[in-house]
């Protein structure tokens, strides 16, 4: 039985989109990078309104990640759907380290009022649910 790995996360971006470059891929092979900040409201037990952040790093690969640094900047509000990837590594310091990503296959924005463009949703979204490989883009929908 395949255990369900799916995530809906919508904030804030942290940063505007960057390339990553991958020394072992093919050109044609592309993954875009950028964090998302999320909060959370809750009432603590005294009373008070309280808000938790939490900073969320996304990847994308192929036409999506393409498409993702050509129209995302920092402060755009966006909704990403993926999954999550548990990555390790070992640090200079010899330590072992762990951190949880999304990789996304699904994107939404908001168009800035401000803009050039029309304001607006537009949804990005992977052809294929392919695991770390180029997926084919296709805007569904735009207002």
């Amino acid at each position: 039985m395949n255990h369900l790995n799916n995530v809906l996360l919508e904030g804030i971006l942290v940063d505007d989109p960057k390339l990553i470059p991958l020394a072992e891929q093919p050109e044609s092979v592309s993954l875009v990078k950028f964090d998302v900040a999320s909060d959370r409201f809750y009432v603590d037990r005294n009373g008070k309104k309280a808000c938790e952040t939490v900073f969320v790093p996304i990847q994308c690969w192929g036409s999506l990640g393409e498409k993702c640094l050509e129209r995302l900047r920092k402060g755009m509000t966006c909704r990403t759907v993926g999954r999550l990837r548990l990555c390790k590594w070992i640090a200079s310091d010899g330590s072992s380290r762990r951190a949880i990503e999304i990789v996304a296959n699904h994107i939404e924005f908001r168009r800035p009022k401000n803009g050039s463009s029309p304001a607006g949703t537009e949804i990005l979204e992977e052809k294929d649910n392919e695991s770390d490989s180029a997926g084919e883009i296709e805007v569904l929908y735009e207002v």
